[in-house]
């Protein structure tokens, strides 16, 4: 069985047919140039909740995927709604310079160690960041990626890590509408004042 270079695992043919899918959408919407580069620990499990996989029928989506998605099309100027177009918004997103990419590039879930491939994997993002990406701007989104916030942070990005009170952005209630509507500012909101703020 192959050894998969997005985990570091032993994965079968199918693990490996995902990845390269996954690989191929973001490439179709990846800017030239980065101006923000929002960076999250991992994929999801499920094709269907993958950002760069635009749904025609967003009912495809999971819950908290439909969200996460329509709280990142606020930063391309989007207002979510069930008419959202996905296509549209990662069109405009990849125009705008934004780009939304994963440490680890397979779900955490499939790894028989999450956190030990987190930190396995810092110094292959590093040069991903170095070397491929170069963005102006860097954004960790979610809990899972704060254990690599300080290495980061060591390395050279600490002027151009985005964060939210010393850490990434994370929204607790991401995936429930009745607590995130009494929450009140949205991760969608945060980022853009944040983005906004630091430009």
């Amino acid at each position: 069985m192959p050894l998969c270079d997005g985990c570091g695992t032993t994965v079968d043919d199918a693990h490996v047919r995902r990845r390269i899918e996954r690989l191929e959408l973001l490439t179709r919407f990846r800017p030239v140039h980065i101006q923000v580069l929002f960076l999250e620990a991992a994929p999801p499990v499920r094709m269907e909740d993958y950002f760069y996989r635009a749904a025609a029928d967003r009912s495809v989506r999971s819950l908290p995927a439909q969200m996460f998605f329509d709280e990142l099309a606020k930063c391309a100027g989007f207002t979510p709604g069930s008419d959202i177009k996905e296509e549209a918004v990662l069109a405009e997103f990849q125009r705008r310079g934004l780009l939304l990419a994963w440490a680890v590039e397979c779900p955490l879930e499939e790894q028989p160690d999450p956190d030990a491939a987190l930190n396995r994997f810092s110094p292959t993002l590093l040069k991903r960041i170095q070397m491929s990406y170069k963005p102006k701007r860097l954004v960790p989104i979610g809990q899972r990626i704060a254990e690599i916030v300080p290495f980061l942070e060591l390395s050279g990005f600490g002027e151009r890590m985005v964060l939210s009170d010393g850490g990434p952005f994370v929204d607790p209630f991401l995936g429930d509408p009745q607590n995130q509507a009494e929450f009140g500012t949205a991760l969608g909101d945060r980022l853009t004042r944040a983005l906004n703020v630091s430009s």
